[in-house]
């Protein structure tokens, strides 16, 4: 059976998207997707339908032809509100901007992203190719070389995991936000920078403090399947200084490209 947004996305006029603009939150796996994703649902106008993007599926981590990723997008509905971990490319781009997405990429620092990605698939995951690796390995230095070095081209080393994603960063059309604003003291200002945008991309707003308050209220991580623990800098909790500084050693690359150089 085809899926509702694909039967709905096939019979809207062209207009429909202008006037109702579908809201993708978009990142690097473990970067704060589903907290977002449950803010932008309070936003009016708009429904979720459960629809999830991925380039490389936690499952199988085979990297989907970028075409397959420009039909999902296709088939999302005018305000449908959906996630992803999209690998950036231009085609991508172009069908974000043909089908008027509201295009929101949540980014986070690389660091946290390593640690609560080894913890992920060591602790939760069990369905992920990768979490019988990290299962068996005696200890959590084991865990952390197989983070940072990888393995093979099922899960390469760590920059080469996070840099496809790092063009969102630069790419004209999408909004970044970074997870740390988003817990922070400056998460209003965030929200509402998310809110003038669905505006300006034709989207109606009957009030914007009240849609302000409803976002405030939406965004509860611990409900998400994929939530752990959350928060800034904690990568370096109970590292050695040797471990602290091998991890940011290797993750320069990544560091730098999204902007979270020291």
């Amino acid at each position: 059976m085809r899926p509702v947004g694909n039967i709905q996305a096939t019979v809207m006029p062209a207009g429909s998207w202008q006037t109702r603009p579908p809201i993708i939150v978009h990142s690097l796996p473990k970067s704060g997707t589903h907290l977002l994703l449950q803010q932008v649902r309070a936003v009016p106008g708009g429904r979720y339908l459960g629809r999830f993007i991925a380039s490389s599926p936690s499952i199988s981590q085979k990297t989907r032809h970028p075409q397959a990723i420009v039909r999902r997008l296709r088939s999302v509905a005018p305000g449908e509100r959906v996630g992803g971990h999209l690998f950036h490319s231009e085609n991508l781009v172009q069908t974000l901007r043909e089908r008027n997405f509201v295009s929101l990429f949540i980014c986070r620092d690389p660091r946290d992203v390593l640690i609560s990605e080894l913890h992920y698939l060591t602790e939760m995951n069990r369905w992920h190719r990768m979490h019988g690796y990290f299962k068996r390995l005696p200890d959590f230095s084991d865990r952390l070389s197989l983070a940072l070095y990888g393995m093979d081209d099922r899960y390469p080393e760590c920059n080469k995991r996070f840099l496809p994603y790092a063009g969102w960063m630069k790419s004209k059309g999408t909004l970044v936000v970074r997870y740390e604003a988003l817990i922070g003291p400056d998460r209003d200002d965030v929200l509402r920078e998310i809110i003038a945008r669905f505006k300006i991309q034709g989207g109606f707003i009957p009030d914007a403090e009240s849609v302000l308050s409803a976002m405030n209220l939406a965004g509860d991580p611990s409900t998400s399947h994929t939530f752990r623990e959350g928060g800034i800098g904690k990568w370096r909790r109970g590292l050695a200084d040797q471990q602290a500084e091998e991890i940011t050693e290797c993750l320069a690359p990544s560091l730098s490209a999204f902007g979270y150089v020291d």
